[in-house]
């Protein structure tokens, strides 16, 4: 049995791939919001790099590398969509985080059911 959720990153009208999680669940959704909180504070003002621009695309290869980095490989938990319908989100469905508005960080901008 799973726990499956997905996730993507948005800044106004970009927004990334669907990251999923077959068993992450809620605490992957959790994760994900504490990473954006991080990473906005550690940016701060710089806007020099797409990371530090937030731009979507780049924010989600940081945040596998992210989530990823402790292992040697990555044998199953997670994989990629083009958007939120391109895999198994049926528990828990789909999380956008909004990186453009601050508080908007804090929960989740929009949730898709499944």
């Amino acid at each position: 049995m799973g726990n499956r959720v997905s996730i993507s990153f948005r800044n106004r009208e970009m927004e990334s791939v669907a990251v999923f999680s077959h068993w992450g669940g809620m605490e992957f959704v959790e994760m994900a919001r504490q990473y954006v909180r991080d990473l906005r504070q550690e940016v701060g003002t710089k806007k020099m790099m797409p990371l530090q621009r937030l731009q979507p695309d780049t924010v989600v290869i940081d945040f596998i590398r992210h989530c990823t980095s402790h292992m040697d490989r990555v044998t199953g938990d997670l994989y990629l969509g083009k958007n939120d319908m391109d895999g198994d989100n049926s528990d828990n469905g789909h999380f956008v985080l909004d990186l453009g508005e601050e508080t908007k960080n804090e929960v989740p901008s929009e949730q898709k059911g499944s």
